[in-house]
């Protein structure tokens, strides 16, 4: 059997005519930049979030770069962040001239321990940006008690976080901000780059709506340093179009989570998912899992000649990254536990035959 990473196929298939008909329309009205279909997205985006505010932004970096600008983090004030994501988490602190801060991780949940962010915060701390990693909520009320002591602002990168939720409140809500990745892959997925900003105050909707459209609050009235960075009418189509599915669609990533769960653990095989703390409700953007006994590369190697597709996510911390120059604190946690994660096959449509068939070749590779 062949079992890619991820398939498409699915979500695409489900909206294909609907989106190209909708694509005739827009180009027979001729308007292509801050359409209805940007602004229907928002406010449904916004409604689904539970914040009084979406603005439609490029892409997900961007989306985190306009969020910590409009909270008003700027040069030489410091960000504290986890090194165990994307680097997209953290290249936006350094656009703004800030300094990120490297906050460890939980063993098992992976997300970011709260007991790690206090000791880092100083005179020049100005935000928590927490990272909602597999589609795994971080412990947000622990986050906020801290940013509210210590008067700090709080972005949310929920670019894999899609409906997740913290003690029934959603990814995004929580903070001052919600920063949203739409890349296609994500559980809400467009047909390229686009992203977004939620936020319930209203400072920070006016000037991240302003910059984004380079810094015009109205015709010719540029109060901010703004860029170009305004999500597209025809992915705002596509955002449009699998909305009202998503529920359903993290629904199934949810039960092929708690399957993957049953399989690996009826296989009493050396290898442990990522846990789910009991208060998130996890979406599984990725199923990530730590290879306990064996090389991650060598089992990874194994499935592929199986035909099961895996990937990394992320196999290097950011501070230890080529193009990184900035303070690396000590997080040790991260070290080890990035050198024994690799992910699952994960995505809509995936079936319960595909989950056996990977875990039943785990047990193969382990049995040899």
């Amino acid at each position: 059997m062949k079992v890619p990473f991820v398939d498409l196929s699915a979500t695409t298939d489900r909206i294909k005519t609907e989106y190209l008909a909708a694509v005739e329309k827009l180009l027979a009205k001729g308007r292509f930049i801050l359409t209805e279909e940007v602004e229907e997205f928002e406010a449904k985006w916004a409604e689904a979030v539970g914040t009084a505010h979406c603005v439609g932004v490029s892409n997900g970096a961007d989306a985190i770069y306009l969020a910590l600008a409009a909270v008003g983090v700027g040069q030489g004030d410091e960000v504290i962040t986890q090194g165990s994501a994307y680097n997209a988490s953290v290249t936006p602190i350094l656009r703004l001239g800030a300094i990120p801060r490297y906050a460890d991780i939980h063993s098992d949940t992976l997300t970011i321990d709260p007991k790690k962010i206090e000791p880092l915060i100083s005179e020049r701390t100005k935000a928590i940006l927490p990272v909602h990693l597999y589609g795994q909520p971080c412990d947000m009320e622990a986050v906020m008690e801290i940013a509210r002591a210590h008067r700090l602002a709080v972005v949310e990168d929920c670019a894999q976080a899609h409906f997740a939720e913290w003690n029934g409140k959603k990814a995004g809500a929580w903070g001052d901000a919600g920063a949203f990745s739409f890349y296609p892959t994500k559980n809400l997925g467009a047909f390229g780059d686009a992203g977004a900003v939620v936020t319930t105050r209203d400072d920070v909707y006016k000037k991240v709506q302003a910059m984004r459209n380079l810094g015009e609050v109205q015709k010719n009235d540029h109060r901010y340093l703004g860029f170009n960075m305004r999500l597209d009418p025809i992915q705002a189509i596509a955002l449009n179009l699998k909305l009202p599915s998503l529920q359903e669609v993290t629904a199934g990533r949810i039960a092929a989570g708690a399957y993957y769960d049953t399989l690996i653990r009826d296989a009493q095989i050396p290898i442990r998912p990522v846990a789910r703390h009991p208060d998130a409700a996890h979406v599984y953007h990725l199923y990530a899992v730590q290879a306990l006994e064996r090389d991650r590369d060598q089992i990874r190697t194994a499935l592929d000649l199986r035909g099961v597709e895996t990937q990394i996510h992320y196999p290097i911390p950011v501070y230890r990254q080529p193009f990184y120059t900035g303070p690396a604190d000590p997080c040790p946690v991260t070290d080890e536990v990035l050198g024994r994660i690799f992910s699952l096959p994960m995505f809509a449509g995936i079936t319960k035959e595909m989950q056996e068939y990977v875990v039943g070749s785990l047990k193969a590779i382990f049995s040899r």
